[in-house]
């Protein structure tokens, strides 16, 4: 590896000999040293590769202000929602994610209680996620000492439903939940019944919402189908059908969409299930 750029002492943007730009981290490796020398890898305590020349640079710079060791916390924490959760997850999240945990870790040293106003979104909406966070919160006791609680769960949570959404912003993410919240709001409202939220079919419904409200935001249709499908769940299931035309409604008010009838099949067969089969 050759030094491209000095950071500091310990940590410098580095060349490998195939070309790869990397993130070198190690007491006193930059000592001394000038741009296009060899670095002595014998001092490199930790090498990080990360997917662009932009991403390697902000790496970079976040190990100017935070101990490397809480990168090592956030990936072991990376590594185990990869299994978990059985998704990619982007070195952008890596960043974030170890950013948010340096200085949620030094807001409880200071005494600084910072409460998750989306805690229950969190708990409710993406339970496998805040399970992630849960052992994330584990594994930084284990590393640290600081027993966070399940607030701090709830935040590395959406980080992680944060990474993925298109664009890593955390505004859709925020706009998705809440298109979720109103129309579980329509539906029990309607059915004047309140969910079992550990039932198969409550689960099933949530996650159609959340791909649901992501087709809202994005202005993506579902393409339609025979309407045969239409005409017959409107006859077989006339109350999830009349519940459904009021979320049509709140989404062409909210969002200027009209909803396909293909997807209004859809909606109409989960409410069917979750409002008569261990729904309530």
């Amino acid at each position: 590896m050759k030094l491209k750029k000095a950071l500091n002492n310990n940590v410098v943007l580095a060349k490998t000999e195939d070309h790869r730009e990397v993130v070198v981290f190690g007491t006193g490796i930059a000592f001394k040293l000038k741009p296009g020398d060899p670095i002595d890898e014998s001092k490199a305590s930790k090498v990080f590769t990360l997917q662009t020349s932009d991403l390697s640079l902000q790496m970079a710079n976040l190990l100017k202000e935070i101990p490397v060791e809480y990168v090592e916390i956030t990936q072991e924490i990376l590594d185990y929602a990869r299994k978990k959760l059985n998704v990619s997850i982007s070195d952008y999240t890596l960043l974030t994610l170890t950013d948010h945990i340096y200085y949620a870790i030094s807001r409880y040293k200071k005494g600084e209680k910072i409460v998750n106003v989306l805690l229950w979104e969190a708990k409710k909406f993406y339970k496998s996620e805040f399970e992630v966070g849960l052992k994330a919160l584990e594994i930084i006791k284990e590393k640290t000492g600081v027993a966070f609680n399940e607030d701090e769960a709830g935040f590395i949570a959406m980080h992680l439903v944060n990474t993925q959404v298109e664009g890593n912003e955390i505004d859709k993410t925020l706009k998705m939940t809440k298109i979720v919240q109103d129309i579980l709001g329509i539906i029990k409202y309607y059915f004047k019944m309140e969910f079992d939220e550990d039932s198969w079919n409550y689960g099933r419904l949530v996650t159609h919402l959340k791909f649901f409200a992501q087709r809202i935001l994005s202005k993506d249709r579902i393409e339609e189908q025979d309407d045969d499908l239409f005409i017959q769940v409107q006859h077989k299931y006339p109350e999830a059908f009349e519940c459904v035309k009021r979320i049509e409604t709140y989404v062409k008010n909210g969002f200027g969409m009209q909803i396909t009838h293909a997807e209004m099949v859809y909606l109409v067969l989960h409410i069917s299930r979750v409002t008569s089969r261990g729904g309530k």
